[in-house]
């Protein structure tokens, strides 16, 4: 089998898409030796100024086409049929990763959906990001001859929004999870000695992360907690935040919040690993991912109870309200009295992680790589 694959995503600052493209490729490539994989550093309009950070392999079974070209050139490729079927290697299958989903004469195309926020929830996206998801599904309801769903909320939010769409129109899908990436499965090193305990968030500053709910519950928590622990904050700027950044400023000045920015996965593994909790009160999630690689790293969690995250979470992690900042507050003050709790959330967690894996997400995609190739037209 020859596939195409999409990493445009990975050639920038990286997100959760762009970590299951990564994450997921370097699995395909070592579980089916004997397939050929092209991956696409610029894909469709998604057209990358350049391609040096996005994923590379070496391996016999792996070729890069579009890495040396310019951007202006991929660009007119893509544009060109009969240019794109040799530049892409004649694929029989091109997976779309980045909700870009261009045709391939001769190909069929499997399409992921990550989530449809930009219609369940749309005032959680920006303007810009919300046209350009939206398209790309558009897209792919024309292109696309199958669909992998990343949790079984994707898929239902799917059919909530379009019902009986893919059946009336005799496309194929299936669930694949994810699982954590391969770095946070191997111990990490410990935060330098002497460090207070601390309670760890993990995402950019947006609106959908809920920071605001988190910053009130932490002003709940801290005076009635004997011995409070500050929050640190992992992440990048992400949009519509003036309001968390003013909170963050203040509360930061007396001492209940450090914020760190992006952090590399190195440190981010030391955080999870060394934190009292991880606290994530998402309003909504495709998947859910740095609960799950908090979990690898049995990090305690207390995690909002809404779409894919308790598909992630199981019975392993403590469910607060993101609508009630006093839930929070409260599953802080429980786990912070009670370290036999604790210790039963460390144990749950790795072994609730360990029902999620690449090997499996990656079998289970090759499986349905064969049965789109084996649907007649």
């Amino acid at each position: 089998m020859k596939i195409g694959f999409d990493v445009a995503q990975t050639c920038s600052e990286r997100a959760g898409c762009a970590w299951y493209a990564d994450s997921l490729v370097r699995e395909l490539v070592v579980r089916a030796p004997g397939h050929q994989f092209f991956l696409y550093h610029q894909f469709g309009d998604w057209i990358n100024s350049a391609t040096e950070q996005g994923t590379h392999i070496s391996a016999p079974n792996v070729t890069s086409t579009f890495t040396d070209i310019t951007p202006q050139e991929a660009a007119r490729i893509w544009r060109s049929p009969a240019e794109l079927v040799i530049k892409t290697g004649a694929p029989d299958i091109v997976h779309a990763n980045s909700f870009r989903a261009p045709r391939v004469p001769g190909a069929r195309t499997v399409f992921t959906v990550y989530d449809v926020s930009f219609w369940a929830v749309p005032h959680f996206a920006t303007e810009q990001n919300r046209l350009a998801c939206q398209g790309g599904l558009l897209q792919a309801l024309g292109t696309a001859d199958g669909f992998i769903f990343i949790s079984e909320n994707a898929h239902t939010e799917f059919e909530r929004i379009l019902p009986g769409w893919i059946e009336e129109n005799n496309r194929l899908w299936q669930v694949t999870p994810l699982a954590a990436r391969p770095s946070f499965a191997l111990p990490p090193a410990p935060v330098a000695s002497g460090t207070p305990p601390y309670w760890l968030a993990v995402g950019s500053l947006e609106p959908r992360k809920n920071y605001l709910a988190l910053l009130d519950a932490l002003e709940i928590y801290w005076p009635l907690s004997a011995s409070p622990q500050p929050l640190w904050l992992a992440g990048g700027d992400g949009w519509n935040s003036a309001d968390v950044r003013e909170r963050i400023t203040v509360l930061s000045g007396r001492g209940m919040v450090r914020r760190l920015g992006y952090v590399p996965d190195a440190k981010l593994s030391e955080l999870y690993s060394s934190a009292t909790a991880l606290i994530f009160p998402s309003w909504y999630e495709g998947f859910g991912l740095p609960v799950l690689e908090a979990m690898a790293l049995g990090c305690p969690i207390l995690c909002s109870d809404r779409s894919s995250l308790p598909e992630v979470g199981g019975d392993a992690v403590l469910y607060i309200d993101p609508a009630r900042p006093g839930t929070i507050a409260d599953a802080m003050l429980r786990l912070e009295k009670d370290p036999a709790l604790r210790a039963n959330c460390v144990a749950a967690n790795r072994a609730r992680a360990e029902k999620f894996s690449w090997q499996h997400t990656a079998d289970a995609t090759l499986e349905f790589y064969d049965r789109v190739l084996r649907r007649p037209t």
